[in-house]
């Protein structure tokens, strides 16, 4: 009798044993599944756009697109635009000059400092083969350049020569992120004709409305981004609908 029960607490063991094995792998699998789509979400993928300015080629080794965005070595791009450039390595800090302005951006980040006042950015500065890149359409706007895409020859324009005086300014796009319940880089000032693109990066939806009507932009699920173009001047005062009381921000148009 003693010899049975023996056996039986044995055949427990070895099937307690043999679960807690399954279990732990399927744990593994799981959370290998989980890494691998974080790393899928993070992958950039090689460019065939071509650059120009004014008319000519810029060259750049190579570029990638991020999440349908453009990205750019910073020193070629900004080297071929006419502008300074440095990297302090201690605080991983990119610094471009041209014409007076002075555009400082650090890897890992989405703000950059454009003569001190914060700017957004649609996604970080970061490395890529040992190399810095940066979001070229903002990088070109910052110091007045026209970007222009001609999709059936996958070419990006560049113009620097727009004619237009500094009482007229180029209309450009501004990068608002929706993070931590907060519009980041939501507090701005943009000329009128200016697009303001809003990427949501919270595990939740968020939308932005504006007060007085003028737009309302649909609910954004994690990494969707939605825009709008305001050509009147004035103090458009927004908020998201589902958050109103925690999430308010002001775009003033010049």
């Amino acid at each position: 009798m003693r010899k049975n029960w023996l056996i039986a607490s044995l055949y427990v063991v070895l099937w307690m044993v043999g679960t807690g094995s399954v279990a732990a792998e399927e744990h593994d699998m799981s959370m290998s599944g989980d890494m691998n789509m974080s790393v899928a979400m993070h992958q950039q993928v090689k460019s065939d756009m071509k650059l120009e300015l004014n008319g000519k080629p810029l060259q750049l080794d190579e570029s990638y697109l991020i999440d349908n965005s453009l990205f750019v070595p910073y020193r070629a791009f900004a080297e071929g635009i006419g502008a300074e450039v440095s990297y302090e390595a201690s605080t991983q800090m990119v610094t471009v000059k041209k014409e007076g302005m002075v555009v400082q951006l650090t890897i890992g980040s989405s703000e950059a400092l454009v003569n001190g006042s914060s700017r957004m950015m649609v996604g970080p500065a970061q490395l890529i083969n040992s190399s810095t890149f940066v979001h070229s359409r903002f990088l070109a706007e910052v110091f007045g350049i026209a970007v222009q895409y001609d999709e059936a020859t996958r070419t990006v324009n560049l113009v620097s020569d727009t004619g237009l005086s500094t009482a007229n300014p180029v209309a450009k796009t501004y990068y608002v992120n929706i993070e931590g319940f907060q519009f980041k880089g939501g507090n701005i000032t943009v000329e009128a004709g200016s697009t303001i693109v809003f990427t949501n990066k919270d595990k939740v939806k968020h939308n932005a409305v504006a007060v007085n009507g003028s737009f309302k932009l649909p609910l954004l699920a994690t990494g969707e981004s939605g825009r709008i173009t305001l050509t009147e001047p004035g103090a458009y005062v927004y908020f998201c609908e589902p958050h109103k009381n925690a999430m308010q921000a002001v775009i003033t148009v010049k």
